[in-house]
């Protein structure tokens, strides 16, 4: 093979390789920018759509939206804030009401236990929020609400009924309940009778309301009962007495993918909520 033969040769290779080598940076060229549209202007997409689930409208949310969603009860629609929890498994959210309900109530039967009551099965806040507020939701907002399990008082424990076959808390299965104290900042010690379930939820002060309101505490004391309750962004006790008429602000669970929808609202249909679309189009 000549000298010239041979450099034709190598050129030919050093030409194939530049291709080889320029094919392969188009490519990841192409690959690199399809990520990039598939991550970042889709998800920029996804950003400024509406939102399609009620998990898009989280507090927090990507989307910058408004974290309330507009669920009826009886014939009036009203604003729930949604936060996103792990407390009640996964892949839900929270719906919290924005306002307390406009009732004041009794924690207990006072008829029942005297002054040592508090948020245990069949106690009258527990019974309200199951059956009566339940009961005022339309019936597909009922399908969508989850039977969530919370901690309270036993009826025993909280008739002061101490035998130690006789257990202090107990896991029951409810539609609409109220917060534990943990879920709203407050730090227990290590006294069996204050424990509380459920991780902080910041949110919940991010809202707050000044009003006392009840929350799904263990009722504590012997003579007399103690029961937790919310004030502003402040956790404080109260003696159950029976002039012991406060405020309960309900939540309930659902799960994040359920669709919801806008609605126009007002004198001029000029304001725009978020409902669930099961609701709209019932």
């Amino acid at each position: 093979m000549s000298k010239m033969d041979s450099k034709l040769k190598r050129l030919k290779w050093i030409i194939l390789i530049i291709a080889i080598a320029s094919l392969v940076l188009v490519l990841g060229i192409i690959i690199n920018n399809n990520f990039i549209k598939d991550n970042l202007i889709l998800d920029n997409k996804d950003v400024n759509s509406p939102p399609a689930v009620i998990g898009d409208i989280v507090y927090g949310n990507t989307r910058n939206t408004d974290n309330r969603i507009h669920v009826l009860e009886g014939d009036k629609y009203i604003p729930y804030i949604v936060i996103k929890t792990n407390n009640y498994g996964e892949n839900t959210v929270l719906l919290m009401r924005e306002e307390v309900y406009p009732k004041e109530m009794m924690f207990r039967d006072c008829n029942l236990f005297g002054n040592g009551a508090a948020y245990y099965p069949g106690s009258l806040i527990d019974t309200f929020m199951e059956n009566e507020l339940y009961e005022m939701y339309s019936t597909d907002l009922k399908a969508i609400i989850n039977y969530s399990p919370i901690k309270v008082h036993t009826r025993d424990y909280v008739a002061k009924i101490r035998n130690k076959d006789i257990p202090t808390f107990e896991t029951i299965y409810r539609h609409v309940f109220a917060l534990s104290k943990t879920e709203c900042g407050f730090t227990v010690d290590n006294n069996e009778e204050r424990e509380a379930e459920g991780d902080f939820i910041p949110e919940v002060l991010e809202y707050a309301i000044d009003k006392n309101i009840w929350l799904r505490s263990e009722a504590y004391g012997e003579d007399d009962t103690w029961a937790s309750q919310l004030f502003g962004k402040n956790v404080l006790s109260e003696r159950v007495a029976d002039i012991s008429d406060n405020y309960i602000r309900p939540v309930f669970i659902v799960p994040d993918n359920v669709p919801i929808s806008f609605l126009y609202v007002g004198e001029d249909n000029s304001k725009k909520i978020y409902v669930f679309l099961v609701e709209k189009e019932g």
